[in-house]
């Protein structure tokens, strides 16, 4: 197999349903994929400096493609990113106010995630748990900066139907329910596929050597940038009719697990 790129999501995949992974099996895959050549990237909704969090040292020499696939780091220099317009940004805010006031809306930029002061605590919990530099504000419009991506948590779990009446706004922006908790927009050549083609391009990596991981909605998108498409146990019904394989879910080291199988490094 003339594998040269592994790229995984985060949340579903290569995280646990406790947002954890096995750290000693990570470490000895990572090590062995360095010793044959081949890349790894994390693509990801979470802030790159989640990511660096999480993963606590073994993001060295591993790409994140983090906030939604808005920029690169490697090593913790930002190598690329995409931002949108900040009016844009307002407006597209203030509609989905008017939709759901009930909402936890977090508005992305380079410097921070910002949230509302007036989120309750569980949601806070949950901006904490993908988010790191987090900044809380009264009103939105308190933002000077351009927007990286603009993503909703909805705890009543209606964003397949709330993404329906912001369609109006495709035509300028990338708009992803990924799931029914989560809507993700960002600039409109921006997709998790689309900064996959990118890092392939800087990497000089092919799409055929690119085997990639997913379990969400917005992993369709990833899909279209990898020759081997690896859908979780737990994905969405929709991505696994996509997929060439169907890994262990991700309670059971699938991404880990699939990767030793393929390298011939589990017997």
């Amino acid at each position: 197999m003339n594998l040269q790129c592994v790229v995984t999501d985060m949340d579903g995949t290569f995280l646990d349903s406790r947002s954890q992974f096995d750290r000693e099996a990570f470490r000895r895959l990572k090590g062995r994929c360095e010793e044959k050549g081949i890349r790894f990237a994390f693509c990801t909704g979470k802030q790159c400096d989640r990511v660096v969090k999480i993963l606590n040292g073994l993001e060295r020499d591993a790409y994140i493609v983090g906030d939604s696939a808005t920029r690169i780091q490697f090593n913790g220099d930002n190598i690329w990113s995409q931002t949108f317009d900040r009016q844009l940004g307002l407006l597209l805010i203030q509609r989905l106010q008017q939709i759901d006031l009930a909402q936890t809306i977090i508005a992305c930029t380079e410097k921070s995630a910002y949230v509302l002061n007036q989120i309750n605590e569980s949601e806070r919990q949950i901006v904490h748990g993908s988010y790191e530099t987090v900044t809380y504000i009264n009103q939105f419009d308190e933002i000077q900066e351009d927007f990286l991506k603009i993503t909703v948590h909805d705890p009543k779990q209606q964003c397949f139907e709330h993404v329906e009446k912001i369609k109006d706004f495709e035509e300028q922006l990338y708009v992803v329910a990924s799931e029914a908790a989560w809507i993700d927009i960002t600039a409109k050549d921006v997709d998790k596929g689309k900064t996959i083609q990118r890092l392939q391009q800087l990497l000089g990596c092919s799409q055929d050597s690119t085997i990639a991981f997913g379990d969400g909605l917005n992993d369709v998108a990833l899909f279209n940038a990898a020759g081997i498409k690896v859908a979780m146990d737990n994905a969405y019904p929709e991505l696994k009719r996509k997929a060439d394989l169907i890994a262990r879910d991700n309670n059971h080291n699938g991404v880990i697990h699939t990767l030793n199988v393929l390298l011939d490094l589990e017997r």
